[in-house]
């Protein structure tokens, strides 16, 4: 099993949105990173094995809901969203609408191994996406924007029936199999 790490993170100030544009366009072209920026800030940050693990578990458990549920969503996945008006810039790690297609999604997964670095939430803030989840330290941490602000939230505002805590301690497990086989157990129950 590889080892588990954190994401490394590099921070630049003083940035220039042509300097992150550049930035962006490298790692569209070569992969490996991903480029956030915000207000004259740019973050690099080297995804490790856990980040994409969680990241693949909270999505896949995410969309076997959907399926098991019969809700209708569309995968955004680790879309881009950007703009230079806003001062900002920054890929999901996973990203969905629901009910139908949208140009920016309804729900966003970012998972956060290492601490530190640029304000996501302030990001999506800009865009008034309606619910951020963020797993950190080995916790689902859902938001809710109300009146321009990101409020902890119990539950999910797009699948307000969805176990929380089941997701978690599915999304915790290593193994993909015996993570999806007791997720699907906990929703029949």
């Amino acid at each position: 099993m590889p080892p588990k790490r954190g994401e490394k993170r590099v921070l630049m100030d003083g940035m220039a949105w042509s300097d992150y544009d550049l930035f962006w366009q490298a790692a569209e072209r070569r992969g490996g990173y991903r480029v956030t920026y915000l207000d004259g800030q740019i973050e690099f940050m080297f995804p490790s094995y856990d980040h994409e693990l969680r990241k693949s578990r909270l999505g896949g458990l995410l969309e076997t809901y959907c399926h098991e549920n019969e809700v209708d969503f569309f995968e955004h996945g680790s879309t881009t969203i950007r703009e230079e008006l806003k001062a900002a810039g920054k890929e999901p790690d996973e990203s969905y609408c629901f009910a139908k297609q949208k140009k920016f999604p309804d729900l966003i997964i970012e998972v956060a191994i290492t601490s530190g670095g640029i304000d996501t939430l302030e990001i999506y803030r800009r865009w008034a996406i309606p619910e951020v989840w963020v797993w950190q330290r080995d916790r689902l941490n859902v938001f809710v924007l109300k009146r321009g602000r990101y409020q902890p939230a119990t539950k999910s505002l797009h699948l307000p029936e969805l176990d929380l805590d089941l997701l978690a301690s599915c999304a915790s497990i290593q193994n993909g199999l015996q993570a999806r086989k007791k997720f699907l157990a906990g929703l029949k129950k």
